[in-house]
């Protein structure tokens, strides 16, 4: 009977690899499952204010979190206002970008009560009436559904808020929508930002990969289309497309932000971490996801002075990767050198202590993904009333309806019928993996001398990641083919706060976002 179950897996493995191929030959759609609607927020404007909707209206794009608060503390617009504005940008772009899944019917009364709260004398704190997207992995109560992108939850509504949710309403800010992902945290397929609920995200800035997992929150805030958003990270899931896209985004610290009631990919190190245009906005957000646990940074231009940063060069300048031109990484590396030294810090070259050692925990990195999917997201999808319970009956409950369920194949999900380890030997490794992996940045940080290890977009995502620590990545311009990267700079365990600050002074020594040219949607 055995035998018999496992010949039926590889049966359905081989169809699935076989369709894989065959949609990618034919370029299957990837439109979103249902469109966005606009109708209840529509239905709640008077024809008074609908111009606010329209293709000119002003999206904020170059004021911070604490410059709309200042004015909307002046009266000078309104919650009510800010949000509108998103939503217009919403309805001109993301036609064409797919960086938002689903809409909150709700959004323009909670932007309201915040103007309510302003107007009686007091506020919630600093992300009142602020309005935001997040990552569809992040669970909301109704009426928004909880995706993660997939096709087997695409009804699922939550029985309540994430605990990161809860804090955010906490605080006041609207909840504009959710956003688009690599489905199940990019467990499907290798295509980032792709996912059969929310079709296929894409770069504002070009014809270029959105770089991961939490596509959708770094597209919609580098577009414009809300102010801020809370992506989640496994390795590289948030720090990749906040790179890749030209925003900031931070993974922080294990530990430090709640993880309960977000779809899990490995429990053991998934976490939820601020994405935003700016280093300021992020730690304002971050403040708030980390709730009392969490001091407030001070950030200053001078937070780098006589810090010393180890420049990991060596893998710098050896990248390789599918989803980003790496050619001219030698010109990004001196620009990243030059905006250090601008903001008085002290790079020197150095070094992971143990390559080979990183060579093989990147090796098992993705047998230890599959892992996490056959046995943490599918114990939550489980949970969660799907019908699935295993990898390989959802790889069986999607080829039932292929083009829908699975526009562009579902690889990897193939693949962890293959590879996934068993529960014993996942939790094994869930176990060991974290360990092995601070252990190898502790001493590559005494090794350097310092606080401040420096990657460009997720190229040590595996190690920081693996080990919990935290990691923030701020714009460093355009690359000679357009694309526009970041630089990443690693702290140790608990250093949330200075990483910020250092992030702070390296963007303000450089201020080198550029701006998407965005056409009509």
């Amino acid at each position: 009977m055995v035998s018999d179950t496992r010949a039926v897996e590889r049966i359905q493995v081989a169809r699935s690899l076989l369709t894989a191929l065959w949609l990618h030959v034919v370029r299957a759609p990837t439109a979103r499952l249902r469109p966005l609607d606009f109708a209840p927020l529509d239905a709640a404007l008077d024809p008074a204010s609908a111009a606010e909707l329209s293709p000119d209206a002003d999206s904020f794009d170059d004021l911070t979190i604490e410059q709309l608060q200042e004015r909307m503390d002046r009266g000078e617009m309104t919650a009510e206002q800010v949000t509108r504005r998103a939503i217009a940008r919403i309805r001109r772009h993301d036609g064409s970008l797919c960086s938002i899944i689903e809409l909150n019917p709700h959004a323009l009364d909670e932007a309201r009560a915040a103007d309510d709260r302003r107007r009686a004398g007091g506020t919630l704190g600093p992300l009142d009436g602020i309005p935001m997207t997040l990552k569809d992995n992040i669970e909301t109560a109704g009426p928004m559904r909880t995706t993660a992108g997939a096709a087997v939850l695409a009804d699922h509504v939550a029985s309540k808020d994430a605990a990161v949710v809860a804090r955010l309403r906490d605080a006041g800010a609207v909840i504009i929508g959710k956003a688009n992902l690599s489905e199940l945290a990019g467990a499907v397929v290798r295509t980032p930002g792709m996912s059969a609920v929310g079709g296929q995200t894409r770069n504002p800035y070009g014809a270029f990969s959105t770089g991961g997992s939490s596509s959708g929150s770094a597209v919609a805030v580098a577009a414009g289309l809300c102010v801020a958003s809370v992506g989640t990270e496994t390795s590289g899931s948030l720090i990749a497309p906040a790179s890749f896209n030209g925003v900031v985004g931070m993974k922080p610290s294990r530990g430090l932000v709640p993880t309960d009631g977000i779809v899990p990919l490995v429990r053991a190190q998934d976490s939820a971490g601020p994405v935003a245009r700016c280093v300021a906005d992020a730690a304002v957000l971050l403040t708030v996801l980390a709730g009392g646990a969490f001091r407030s940074p001070d950030l200053s231009d001078d937070a780098l002075v006589g810090v010393r940063a180890g420049i990991l060069r060596a893998d710098i300048l050896g990248q390789r990767t599918p989803y980003e031109d790496t050619a001219d990484n030698d010109v990004v590396l001196d620009r990243i050198i030059a905006g250090l030294e601008a903001a008085g810090a002290e790079p020197q070259d150095t070094a992971v202590v143990a390559p080979e050692a990183m060579k093989k925990l990147e090796a098992e990195f993705t047998k230890y993904v599959m892992g996490g999917l056959a046995h943490d997201t599918m114990g939550y999808l489980a949970a969660a009333g799907a019908p699935v319970s295993t990898v390989a009956e959802l790889l069986a409950f999607n080829l039932q309806e292929p083009k829908v369920r699975m526009p562009k194949g579902q690889f990897l999900l193939a693949l962890a019928c293959l590879i996934a380890p068993d529960a014993v030997t996942y939790q094994q490794e869930a176990d060991a993996i974290p360990l092995a992996a601070a252990a190898l940045l502790d001493t590559t940080f005494e090794a350097s001398g310092g606080d401040l290890l420096v990657s460009i977009t997720n190229r040590h995502s595996s190690l920081y990641a693996s080990a919990g620590y935290p990691a923030v990545t701020v714009p460093i311009g355009v690359r000679a083919n357009g694309t526009v990267t970041g630089v990443t700079l690693i702290g140790r365990h608990g250093d949330d706060a200075r990483l910020l600050a250092w992030g702070y002074a390296f963007e303000q020594a450089t201020h080198l976002r550029a701006q998407p040219h965005l056409a009509s949607g």
